[in-house]
């Protein structure tokens, strides 16, 4: 398959929530590298929207890379934030009516709360960009919540990075059998 993975944000111009001196578009960049690397292991075609800090957080063109080099899908990580420190957990998002982005959403967070333990905040829909500008099954993961501080130690810590990035790629293995079979 052709994976498209959005590194949410885009680093000093847009670097997404920030808590405990922590960055998201860093802790998002860290995981989707090691999701590039473990997808490209299975033999995937991989394309990351970006590789480190860019000079725009232009949402169109992330859909477009997908669209220009037909992704089969395309996943956008992301790190939650809430003005209330207890708020934790993972939620993935799909575009409303998208089967086959629901589909790879339920795959994307089953896997991620059983291998994270952390709180399932569910399968949601969303009409963010990303989602409704791309022509395949996107998603958009909030991994966890980088205003909690539990969820924060999860995401900037390499078991943590590891422990979300195989699961994803272990749910998108499991969407593949799924859609292709």
């Amino acid at each position: 398959m052709k994976i498209v993975i959005d590194p949410g944000h885009s680093g000093p111009l847009e670097p997404g929530a920030c808590a405990g001196g922590v960055r998201e578009c860093d802790v998002v960049l860290a995981i989707a590298k090691l999701l590039a690397e473990r997808l490209y292991e299975e033999n995937h075609d991989v394309l990351l929207t970006r590789t480190g800090d860019i000079n725009t957080d232009d949402l169109g063109l992330r859909a477009e890379l997908a669209n220009a080099n037909q992704a089969d899908v395309f996943i956008s990580i992301h790190a939650n934030s809430a003005d209330r420190k207890t708020a934790h957990g993972t939620e993935v998002y799909h575009y409303p009516g998208s089967v086959r982005g629901q589909l790879l959403a339920a795959c994307i967070q089953d896997r991620l709360v059983a291998e994270l333990k952390t709180a399932d905040r569910g399968v949601k829909e969303a009409n963010f960009q990303v989602l409704r500008e791309t022509d395949c099954p996107a998603v958009l993961v909030e991994v966890a919540f980088i205003s909690n501080e539990a969820d924060r130690l999860l995401l900037t810590s390499y078991a943590g990075q590891l422990g979300a990035a195989l699961a994803i790629a272990s749910a998108v293995d499991a969407y593949s059998r799924i859609e292709y079979s």
